[in-house]
């Protein structure tokens, strides 16, 4: 006598598979990009402080301006050769954007992108899957600052404090960039400081992230 399985019982078996697959491939989809993100964001880091601390050394402070004409696209490019390109082995495309805002796209091999623009520093916006979506601050792109020779997570705050406002009924945020619960708070309110938030925690998405990736 043949024992087997019927064809209800493999079809029950695989419909059993299907459900659990069907409940687990979000949350292993979810540590996936969350490790190749922190990956990405560990790397970039690392490079422009090292490119930033060496020309520094090499030729004193390097600025947070672009050159004038600010919207020259000759200038663009020379900045970005002269003080960034010699750090970056993994360039594969250099884009200038004028009009609305000036400043430089960089694509990188892995699929990531770098945006530097012109403000009262140079804000420079990493995104971690290039023109992939969802390409929203605090998901798949992170602000930076770059201000009198420092490169830094975005954690601007002015004279009077931090202009963001908290929800009625919390209290204020305060200036004190190193406290992880003051900038969760302002990443959950704006996405902006989410890679101050990032670096407190070591460039690992943490369980109290507040946002979906």
């Amino acid at each position: 006598m043949k024992i087997g399985f019927t064809l209800a019982e493999v079809l029950i078996t695989l419909g059993i598979i299907g459900v659990v697959a069907t409940l687990t491939m979000p949350a292993l989809i979810a540590n996936y990009k969350k490790t190749e993100y922190s990956t990405r964001l560990k790397k970039f880091n690392s490079t422009m402080q090292q490119a930033i601390l060496m020309y520094n050394n090499d030729n004193g402070e390097i600025s947070g301006q672009w050159p004038e004409p600010a919207n020259s696209t000759e200038a663009m490019q020379e900045f970005w050769q002269e003080h960034f390109a010699p750090y970056f082995q993994n360039v594969i495309k250099l884009e200038t954007v004028t009009g609305s805002r000036n400043g430089i796209d960089v694509y990188f091999s892995d699929g990531s992108q770098l945006e530097m623009t012109r403000s009262g520093a140079l804000d420079i916006s990493y995104d971690v899957n290039g023109k992939k979506f969802p390409n929203k601050k605090g998901r798949d792109q992170y602000i930076f600052l770059l201000r009198k020779g420092n490169f830094s997570p975005y954690n601007w705050t002015s004279d009077i404090g931090i202009v963001v406002k908290p929800p009625e009924g919390e209290d204020n945020y305060t200036k004190d960039m190193a406290d992880r619960n003051n900038v969760l708070r302002l990443c959950k309110r704006d996405q902006t400081f989410c890679s101050q938030l990032l670096q407190i925690d070591g460039w690992e998405y943490k369980s109290d992230y507040p946002h979906r990736l």
